[in-house]
């Protein structure tokens, strides 16, 4: 009897140490990052410099894989519905899930995620074109006060709409947003004159003042380091933040060790010269934030959008 107890109380002893092993072991196999968009963009840059220091850090070999199509949605969906258990991972830029599961029906919502790490901030900004009038806000605001509606403003996203709902009400004036299908047809339109102005992101400074265009303001917290010239939009009195970070994701439910393994690995790299410098190479904004940061700066971010949103869906639903 004795011997049968014996084997007994040893056999969950066992089962725990081999579960515990087998955590430990993570990963045993190679990993993959889903990339919601087409290879090139800014979302697949940033998830190939973090690929590469990644499998340097794990040692297994991070792979990037392109799922684009439905504005995001199709790679989103498939990272969601994805095995929680740390070899399947996603990169995305953030609110992208978020103004999709808002506006349209989505099989994923802000639950569906664990935020791992975010990596960038490029904030949007507004910019006007080559020897225009309204090339400062109080030009914009005068003349937006006395022509209601009468000023075109170009995007190519949802995150540029959003971004020129919010400026307009933060503005007080009425503006007629018209989309295109990429950021290459709405810099035509723009620095064309076809548009009074562009809601865009911070990459498209270089070629837009390049040509003769003018950044207005960027809507964010701070000036930017590669742009300090450009003032922010809450400098001239309008309270606007609205950007685009890039975030790594796990299908929510990862193991909590699993969660431990990766999420230590990601911040072992974020200080890695090497990498900031691609990120500096490649025009994009360097900025870390490991796993609590992210998640914060996720829900904070979701609570101003909500209601921007909600007010505006029709114009969400015309796209």
């Amino acid at each position: 009897m004795k011997m049968k107890l014996a084997v007994l109380f040893s056999t969950p002893f066992l089962l725990a140490a081999s579960g515990t092993a087998l955590a430990q072991d993570y990963p045993t196999k190679n990993i993959q990052i889903i990339v919601p968009y087409s290879a090139g963009g800014g979302g697949d840059t940033v998830a190939r410099i973090i690929a590469d220091r990644l499998s340097d850090e794990l040692g297994r070999q991070v792979n990037v894989v392109n799922r684009e199509g439905a504005g995001g949605e199709i790679g989103i969906a498939e990272i969601a519905r994805s095995q929680a258990d740390g070899y399947t991972l996603g990169v995305f830029g953030y609110p992208d899930n978020f103004v999709l599961e808002n506006t349209r029906d989505t099989s994923f919502d802000s639950d569906s995620f664990e935020y791992l790490a975010a990596f960038d901030d490029m904030p949007m900004g507004i910019f006007s074109g080559p020897g225009s009038d309204l090339d400062t806000l109080d030009a914009v605001r005068s003349y937006g006060e006395e022509n209601p509606g009468a000023i075109v403003i170009g995007e190519s996203g949802a995150l540029g709409l959003l971004n020129i709902l919010a400026f307009s009400e933060e503005l007080g004036i009425d503006t007629t947003p018209i989309r295109y299908s990429g950021g290459g047809e709405l810099m035509n339109a723009l620095l064309g004159n076809h548009i009074d102005l562009a809601s865009t992101s911070s990459m498209s400074h270089d070629p837009i003042t390049d040509a003769g265009g003018t950044p207005i303001g960027f809507a964010a917290a701070e000036r930017m380091e590669m742009f300090p010239d450009v003032p922010t939009l809450k400098e001239q009195g309008i309270d606007l933040e609205m950007g685009v970070s890039r975030v790594m994701v796990a299908p929510a439910g990862l193991p909590d060790d699993v969660r431990d393994i990766l999420t230590s690995a990601l911040d072992e790299i974020s200080t890695n010269e090497a990498m900031i410098e691609n990120f500096r190479s490649a025009s994009i904004p360097y900025r870390y934030l490991n796993a609590d940061e992210a998640s914060d700066m996720v829900e904070r971010s979701n609570s101003v959008l909500s209601p921007v949103i909600e007010e505006n869906l029709e114009q969400f639903n015309d796209d």
